[in-house]
């Protein structure tokens, strides 16, 4: 404190800070997002880890179809040997 004001009054600007329920890592899914299936077209197995919700997503062989959050899908529809079901 400076003169009796702290200082977000001292300089005018408020300091902002993030609290972890406003990172987009723990965000939650609006209601009504339902959660999209992947389907694994690859030889092998795949687990995918998302950048966003830091989510594994394992398929342990081809034609397996796992449950992908919402907020994960437009990242992980661009991942080669994944395509979405339905």
């Amino acid at each position: 404190m400076c003169c009796g004001r702290d200082k977000t009054q001292a300089v005018g600007i408020p300091i902002q800070t993030r609290t972890p329920a406003q990172s987009p890592s723990n965000a939650r899914p609006s209601p009504g997002a339902a959660e999209a299936q992947f389907e694994y077209t690859g030889r092998t197995a795949l687990t995918v880890v998302s950048p966003l919700t830091r989510k594994k997503y394992r398929f342990p062989q081809p034609g397996a179809r796992v449950s992908v959050d919402p907020r994960d899908r437009s990242w992980i529809a661009f991942v080669p040997h994944l395509k979405r079901c339905g």
